[in-house]
């Protein structure tokens, strides 16, 4: 990862990608042109503490389809920084690392959907996330988003921007489950995903 410039705006979108998908890309697209970034970093997590269940796809392999998706435009970058911290998976430990990496000068934009947004008052330190970066929700038109992000006995000054991001009618979950049909999933996500899937027989279980 090359160093950012002075005043630099880079994007932070974590998330398992199990897999990636083109539902992913266009939000990453559509808040870097909304907000004018200089990068968007896909951070690949190890796991998710609150997720229900762990990824079906190992996290090198994750990775792998991450790089793959992002490897034509030059304004996305992959992380393995919780892959390489290893256990669960927390933001705030995220953020920081990507600052000593990246140094004080550049602005991180994290990027949530709606779905993490109405869960960021049970985050790890979630009212610390704030002194890392902006968070920038993404939500869909119907989607009702509670604010403050958070509340209780926890400070509620987190400077948020909520965009209306676009509908892509796709989830990991549904390509998972037609991959394991024996469907077809390349209108799903880019075609090097896809290959690489197939290549390494993924989601087949």
């Amino acid at each position: 990862m090359t160093p950012p410039t002075e005043s630099e705006k880079i994007g932070v979108f974590g998330g398992t990608f199990d897999p990636i998908h083109n539902g992913h890309l266009a939000i990453a697209e559509f808040v870097r042109l909304k907000l004018s970034l200089d990068k968007v970093i896909f951070v690949v997590a190890s796991d998710q503490w609150l997720r229900k269940h762990p990824p079906e796809a190992l996290s090198a392999d994750r990775f792998k389809m991450v790089e793959l998706a992002i490897k034509s435009r030059p304004y996305f970058l992959a992380s393995d920084v919780d892959i390489v911290r290893q256990g669960h998976t927390y933001t705030i430990d995220t953020l920081r690392d990507l600052r000593v990496q990246l140094g004080d000068s550049v602005a991180l934009k994290l990027i949530i959907g709606a779905d993490a947004a109405n869960l960021f008052h049970k985050w790890k330190y979630a009212e610390k996330i704030h002194s890392y970066a902006t968070v920038v929700v993404v939500g869909r038109p119907t989607m009702k988003i509670k604010t403050p992000l958070l509340g209780g006995d926890l400070n509620t000054d987190i400077e948020v921007k909520y965009l209306e991001g676009p509908m892509v009618d796709v989830s990991a979950t549904m390509i998972r489950n037609l991959n394991k049909s024996e469907k077809q999933i390349e209108e799903f996500t880019p075609e090097a995903v896809s290959d690489y899937i197939k290549s390494k027989q993924l989601y087949r279980k």
